[in-house]
């Protein structure tokens, strides 16, 4: 087990209780020279007996050639070199075994006392101990005020009593529901109000921060120390008190990450979009993706850090392009493994150079919620492919990201990826496992497809702004949008798009 509580585990096949002793050492993972040592997936493997993606082995398909996957392809012979490459453990709560079925029966529902049976029913819940008469279900708990408690802010311990339950907790914000009505009244507005005493905030996306013993502000974010713009002076502690403000949830929610290099200007860009209401930012979740840890500040769900996977080398594609397709593969397993995208309707990959407008995007997604479909955006008159995603943003939904990581392994044994970017791999692979193209050619202004139009009233991002002067700037004219006169597309596009249909 990657860890252990004392007590009954809720995927066992009874409920009797572990002490939860260690016994030998903890098995290491995969180790930091692989992706320097070892082949990477679908490359030969035979001089190397050793694979850089986690979860591979190199299979052979005769004494002269072999390569790294996760299942060996057919009519092969299957005969392997070296050890699969372990996967890292996952995080809590995930990737774990199903709960077994005396749960139902002996632990307690979400909102329920839970002190008896110190353990829970819903995905993704823990009981937490709000004093020493009553513990409740329920998927997060933050020393302090609840700010979804009807009876008022009462103090709760959060002491976890008997284990997580498998899977992510649907929150009270994830549901749509509203702080309760008390917090606009009893918590603290951002940054003018002192927060020590009610250690709530009213605005969404901020925290009360301590300055010292006698003050204390609702902000984003906190680093310790003096603060600029604090006039009176003094270092800041930063010690966070009670929970953070979280805005409800509106369909469809998006769940938005982008992918940046450890070095160069893709991080400033990524940092200067935090405070303007857009980027990936503004979607109900994100993540940062590199092959290093860097920090990115404070967003408006918290602190800020890159989640790391294996790199890959990038290639030249036949388009003359980034073949990436290999580093892509690397960064969905990541994004896999964290399991966020399980919660959203859509799952939206976002280039740090492309001004992203959540709002506009989900106006384009929402008639088509719960449809398993990939939105195609590029119609450039004579690629090679015909009309295609274009990889500055990529909408997928939850049920097409779902067939990709169950199907992942079929594409990358099947298809002749190696020298195709990620944008055209990912389309591929969709449509190979019966994800639906979703034609909208309106949602994206891309100077790399048909142009790039900051004025463009429909487009709900726009591609490409390497730098904060035009990145800004762009968005600026998104605020004022010029409306289009409605115009017959020519035949020749017509005709064009039809042998594509």
């Amino acid at each position: 087990k990657a860890e252990c509580i004392p007590g009954v585990d809720v995927t066992d096949v009874d409920d009797k209780p572990w002490s939860c002793k260690a016994l030998g050492r903890r098995t290491p993972g995969p180790a930091d020279w692989l992706p320097k040592v070892c082949a990477a997936s679908g490359a030969s493997c035979l001089d190397k007996s050793c694979c850089s993606t986690p979860g591979e082995q190199c299979f052979e398909k005769n004494p002269y050639w072999g390569v790294c996957a996760k299942e060996c392809q057919g009519g092969w012979t299957c005969g392997t070199r070296g050890s699969r490459t372990p996967l890292p453990a996952a995080p809590a709560g995930q990737g774990q075994a199903p709960v077994a079925k005396w749960v139902a029966d002996k632990c307690s529902k979400t909102g329920a006392d839970c002190s008896d049976t110190k353990c829970c029913v819903a995905e993704g819940n823990q009981c937490f101990r709000k004093n020493a008469s009553h513990a409740v279900c329920r998927g997060a708990c933050t020393p302090g005020v609840d700010l979804y408690d009807a009876d008022g802010p009462q103090e709760w311990e959060c002491k976890p009593l008997g284990p997580l339950t498998p899977g992510l907790p649907l929150e009270p914000y994830r549901e749509g529901k509203e702080v309760a009505e008390w917090v606009g009244d009893r918590c603290a507005a951002s940054g003018s109000e002192n927060c020590l005493k009610s250690r709530c905030c009213k605005d969404a996306g901020k925290q009360c921060y301590e300055k010292d013993s006698g003050w204390g502000a609702c902000m984003q974010g906190c680093v310790p120390g003096p603060m600029e713009g604090d006039k009176s002076g003094g270092n800041w502690t930063c010690r966070a008190l009670g929970p953070r403000t979280r805005a409800a949830w509106k369909s469809p929610t998006l769940y938005c990450f982008s992918v940046i290099q450890p070095f160069g200007y893709e991080r400033g860009l990524m940092l200067a979009q935090q405070s303007t209401g857009a980027g990936i930012w503004a979607c109900e979740e994100y993540t940062v993706f590199s092959t290093e840890k860097v920090s990115l500040g404070f967003g408006p769900n918290g602190p800020v850090e890159t989640v790391t996977f294996v790199p890959a080398p990038v290639v030249r594609s036949k388009d003359y392009t980034a073949g990436n397709a290999e580093l892509f593969m690397h960064v969905w397993d990541a994004l896999s493994a964290l399991g966020i995208w399980r919660t959203t309707d859509w799952t939206v990959k976002v280039d740090p150079d492309a001004v992203l407008l959540p709002p506009r995007l989900k106006q384009h997604l929402k008639p088509h919620n719960g449809e398993k479909v990939y939105v195609v955006n590029c119609a450039k008159p004579f690629m090679p492919e015909g009309p295609m995603m274009f990889g500055a943003l990529e909408a997928i939904s939850a049920s097409a990201i779902s067939a990709y990581f169950a199907g992942a392994g079929d594409c990358a044994g099947g298809l002749p990826w190696h020298e195709w970017g990620e944008d055209l791999f990912m389309g591929k692979c969709l449509e190979k496992l019966g994800v639906k193209r979703l034609n909208d050619f309106t949602i994206y202004s891309d100077g790399v497809c048909n142009g790039v139009d900051c004025t463009d009233p429909d487009a709900a991002a726009f591609h490409p702004k390497k730098d904060v002067a035009s990145w800004m700037a762009c968005l600026k004219e998104t605020e004022h949008p010029v409306e289009r006169s409605p115009t017959d597309a020519p035949q020749w596009f017509k005709d064009y798009m039809a042998s594509y249909a």
